[in-house]
């Protein structure tokens, strides 16, 4: 079950609206920044919406996009 203390995190991403499942399962990390992404940026990897079983996995997830973000 995921930590629901993701307030750090989402301070780190402020272009992402991060927040648990309405069961607590998983986090969902969506972009507030976009509301479509291009078929290049898809085809290289950015996503709109994350989702993940574990802080720690959406952390990562999260610091993966803003890798292939950087020019």
């Amino acid at each position: 079950m995921p930590t629901p203390d993701h307030a750090p995190l989402q301070l780190l991403h402020p272009t992402w609206h991060i927040r648990p499942s309405r069961t607590s399962d998983y986090l969902i990390a969506t972009r507030l920044d976009r509301t479509h992404l291009t078929d290049e940026e898809l085809t290289a990897g950015l996503c709109m919406t994350l989702v993940a079983d574990t802080l720690p996995l959406l952390t990562l997830a999260l610091s993966e996009q803003s890798t292939l973000e950087s020019p």
